[in-house]
């Protein structure tokens, strides 16, 4: 089969399937529970009828909501059922996007356009803590507005005397999150609603990976703390439905507390020549099937269902929180409040536990500042997995325990290699760790944190540019 030019002659169903096959053997094994992040899946029980409810929408444009009335009523839909979650007695407006990232710039977008009419504000700045995700940063970027970054506390908290000092005559919005992708804490989102209304800013809230799960937690009785319009500074929230509402890939809701607001981060071009042209999102085309499937799936799913679902994520989370809590050489990053959990060792380097992690066949996250390893647990952890992760967690430390000796050599050599390669200069590093990165080896990940850590900002955001362009 070749890889660089389309077949003159269409390959079979049945051998293109087989590639397919083929070619997975090499991906993660997701399914038994091995990525804790990444991916969400409701099980086989909800997965089939949701993929088949993308399919029967899956050349459907979402574009023009005069063209598919039908789709234009499932999103109005899913929008006011997501909403539902977030408010217990007002209206709110919102649309679906193509994900966290497009509802972050959104409401960028839109506190940027909102701000320069009402405040004609020309050099716009938005406040937000280092917890904060970098989406924002990116949509900063892009819409040329000034970020304001907050260190956290040593508690890992937001600093609310950070953000009171930080605001000024520029500031047009401040950012919450529920919770904070690091640590899996959410923000003090109930004083920040009160300093947004004393300075008359909009306050956004990043529920994207957390704000479905929460809603349901409130359901089960857990105690969450507000964090959504039931407190009257937010003035947007965006929260993911691709994570725990289990729709397919490319789904998040993006909610205002008015029409006014949302307004600003509609595209509207009414003398182009190929005539008008208005858009709700970022996006142009719009795949009806993620509509009809994200739809499906809420309305599927059900009430019932999703306290089930919540139910199963957090019991797996119990089984990894409570042995770190009571382990000997771990422990927990902050104080995280549902399924997101960090933790750090003081005997061990992390980074050579998640190595060994990922040796075995796990997908983690590493977190640095501090250095630590990283768990998104759903409810695909909850039939065995996260004990079988904390069988092979256990397997790690006793290996390490056991050998104290092979503990130090292991110290000992990444730490002359680290310091070889810190004496060659940037060029080699980058060498290197390109090198590591096209082999079909698995990379110790540890030294190239190791080694990051002494390069300077422009070293390191060449290097990282250069790997991800040698991967694509």
């Amino acid at each position: 089969m070749s890889k660089d030019k389309i077949p003159k002659t269409g390959i079979t169903e049945k051998d293109l399937f087989e590639y397919m096959e083929n070619s997975m053997h090499s991906d993660i094994d997701w399914r038994s529970g091995k990525t804790f992040g990444a991916v969400y899946y409701p099980g086989e029980k909800y997965s089939k009828a949701i993929s088949n409810a993308y399919i029967k929408y899956m050349h459907e444009n979402a574009f023009d909501p005069q063209l598919f009335s039908s789709i234009l009523t499932m999103e109005n839909e899913l929008v006011q059922q997501t909403a539902s979650l977030f408010s217990s007695n007002q209206k709110l407006f919102g649309n679906l996007t193509s994900g966290g990232t497009e509802s972050i710039f959104l409401s960028v977008l839109s506190a940027r356009n909102w701000s320069k009419k009402q405040k004609t504000i020309k050099n716009p700045e938005v406040i937000l803590s280092s917890s904060a995700h970098p989406a924002f940063l990116k949509a900063m970027n892009f819409l040329r507005i000034k970020p304001v970054i907050v260190p956290t506390k040593k508690d890992f908290n937001l600093s609310l005397n950070g953000f009171k000092e930080a605001i000024n005559q520029n500031t047009i919005l401040l950012v919450a999150s529920a919770p904070a992708y690091p640590t899996g804490m959410i923000d003090p989102i109930s004083e920040l609603s009160n300093l947004a209304l004393e300075n008359k800013l909009l306050l956004h809230v990043d529920a994207c990976i957390g704000g479905f799960l929460l809603s349901y937690l409130k359901k089960c009785n857990y105690n969450i703390p507000l964090f959504d319009f039931n407190l009257d500074g937010v003035s947007s929230l965006s929260v993911d439905l691709h994570k725990y509402a289990y729709a397919p890939k490319g789904s998040s809701v993006l909610l205002y507390r008015n029409d006014e607001l949302r307004k600003q981060q509609f595209s509207v071009y009414p003398n182009w020549e190929g005539g008008i042209y208005g858009s709700t999102s970022f996006l142009g085309t719009k795949p009806g099937g993620i509509v009809a499937a994200s739809w499906f799936a809420l309305n599927h799913i059900g009430e019932n269902g999703y306290i089930e679902l919540t139910q199963k994520t957090m019991s797996a989370t119990k089984v990894i929180y409570d042995f770190i809590q009571n382990s000997e050489h771990l422990s927990l990053i902050g104080n995280p409040i549902m399924s997101l959990i960090a933790f750090h060792s003081e005997k061990y380097d992390i980074y050579h536990i998640a190595d060994e992690l990922s040796n075995l066949g796990w997908y983690i996250g590493r977190l640095q500042n501090p250095r630590g390893i990283h768990l998104v647990v759903s409810q695909i952890h909850a039939d065995g997995a996260a004990e079988n992760f904390i069988a092979d967690l256990q397997s790690v430390l006793k290996s390490l325990s056991n050998s104290e000796i092979k503990n130090k050599i292991f110290k000992t050599t990444d730490a002359l290699a680290v310091n070889a390669l810190k004496k060659t200069g940037y060029n080699s590093i980058k060498k290197t760790i390109l090198g590591k990165t096209k082999s079909n080896k698995k990379s110790k990940k540890r030294l190239i944190y190791d080694l990051k850590s002494d390069l300077n900002l422009e070293e390191s955001d060449d290097l990282f540019r250069s790997i991800l362009s040698s991967l694509y």
